[in-house]
């Protein structure tokens, strides 16, 4: 076939290609006469006359459209079986010995109650609900108490285990030996304990509720030492103790802070014509002794400025005859002395380690000052055994000087008394 002549613009314009569309024309429909009688060939079946086509081309609409239809949902069910059951394919499920992502365990048949793994594919553990065979004597989930029958470490509870189990045991305090504070073998009673009213000689020096005297650790209130340790939560303040008997109550001072707290200050004025002056060192300890106390001994730096603070304040009333309830005068004698004749300690600190010439009382601990406040004391010259010095003191608790004095040493219409019992820790 001759190719056909292009004929176009000079500009090549749309005329230019017209000749040329409907060359192509021609030949798509010569490609389709040829095609379909091909698929004739090959199909006799499938030819049909043009009424036919044309019936079924002019037929209604809803057989296209059903035929459309059935092919969409044949399609789209074979999409969602991709997800169904019936496709084969195996869902994840708790037993199936497979660990999946929403499991912590799967040791499928082996699954149990009693088992490592439980049945909801959860590692067996105290509180679930689910005693573990050989690990667990029970489990009752959230029941679970240290009060209960299963207690919360999972446990039966039993008499001795230290649990007391409501309603049924009385004391269980792990030991259960009848021995003083302790339980009966059977938890079913308390043994002699503090608060039980009886008196157990070798526990306790009391044991009465209702006895002022009597402590609730059933010790008597002998200090504020023994009442700090029965109540470590008690603040510094006024209180009664009993030094001598529980008969003969002393009202003292009590630090419950100083060095751990536990110091006794009992304030004693003997400025009343009914006593005997001068008080020196010595008489001092005697008024002292009458209250079961010794003259104050001043344990630390700290203890010092503490006393001195109770000293000037009106805290409590003094006895002794004297009224006045507040004066730095209570600290001018003190419970310190020489322990020889003569010179000694020289211009040196006082304190034990500086200055072993010079004792407390007691022969515990002692303190006046670290610094030198006076290079010729102690006493150059004459001190005497037993004699003490006249101290005076700075606005801020600290010795200001000191000095020893012919005879019988420093005396004071003012002192305070301690029980001695609380030393500072070393």
């Amino acid at each position: 076939m001759q190719a056909p002549a292009i004929h176009g613009t000079k500009d090549g314009g749309p005329a230019a290609f017209a000749p040329m569309t409907m060359f192509y024309r021609m030949n798509y429909l010569l490609l389709l006469t040829a095609l379909g009688g091909l698929s004739g060939c090959l199909e006799p079946n499938s030819l049909t006359t043009e009424t036919d086509a044309s019936s079924s081309s002019s037929g209604d609409d809803t057989t296209s459209s059903s035929s459309s239809s059935t092919t969409d949902e044949s399609s789209t069910s074979s999409a969602e079986s991709t997800d169904s059951p019936t496709t084969g394919l195996v869902l994840p499920v708790c037993g199936d010995g497979v660990l999946d992502n929403n499991e912590g365990c799967d040791d499928g048949g082996a699954n149990g109650s009693a088992a490592a793994c439980t049945p909801e594919c959860e590692p067996n553990v105290c509180g679930d609900g689910h005693p573990f065979a050989g690990q667990e004597e029970c489990d009752a989930g959230a029941q679970n108490a240290d009060d209960a029958a299963c207690t919360a470490s999972c446990k039966a509870a039993t008499c001795g285990d230290g649990h007391l189990l409501a309603d049924v045991e009385v004391c269980d305090d792990a030991v259960n030996d009848g021995s003083y504070n302790s339980c009966s073998a059977d938890c079913m009673a308390r043994a002699p304990h503090c608060g039980d009213g009886v008196l157990e000689v070798d526990k306790e020096e009391c044991d009465d509720p209702e006895d002022p005297a009597c402590l609730s650790s059933c010790m008597l209130a002998r200090s504020c030492l023994v009442i700090h340790e029965s109540d470590p939560t008690l603040e510094s303040g006024p209180r009664t103790i009993y030094p001598l008997d529980p008969m003969t109550p002393i009202e003292v001072f009590c630090d419950m802070e100083t060095d751990g707290g536990g110091y006794t200050f009992l304030k004693v004025d003997v400025d009343s014509p009914m006593n005997d002056l001068p008080y020196p060192a010595t008489k001092a300890e005697t008024i002292c002794a009458e209250y079961g106390m010794h003259l104050f001994i001043p344990r630390s730096a700290a203890h010092l400025v503490g006393a001195y603070g109770v000293a000037i304040v009106d805290n409590i009333a003094p006895v002794g005859g004297g009224i006045k309830g507040s004066s730095a005068d209570y600290l001018q004698i003190l419970g310190i002395y020489p322990v020889v004749v003569g010179k000694s300690c020289l211009g040196k600190p006082l304190t034990p380690r500086a200055c072993d010439e010079w004792a407390a009382s007691d022969g515990a601990a002692w303190y006046v000052s670290d610094v030198v406040k006076n290079v010729s004391e102690p006493d150059p010259d004459s001190t005497c055994q037993g004699c003490s010095m006249l101290y005076t003191w700075n606005p801020d608790g600290t010795v200001k000087n000191y000095k020893a004095l012919f005879g019988s040493g420093g005396s004071s219409l003012r002192f305070l008394c301690d029980v001695g019992d609380k030393l500072p820790a070393i």
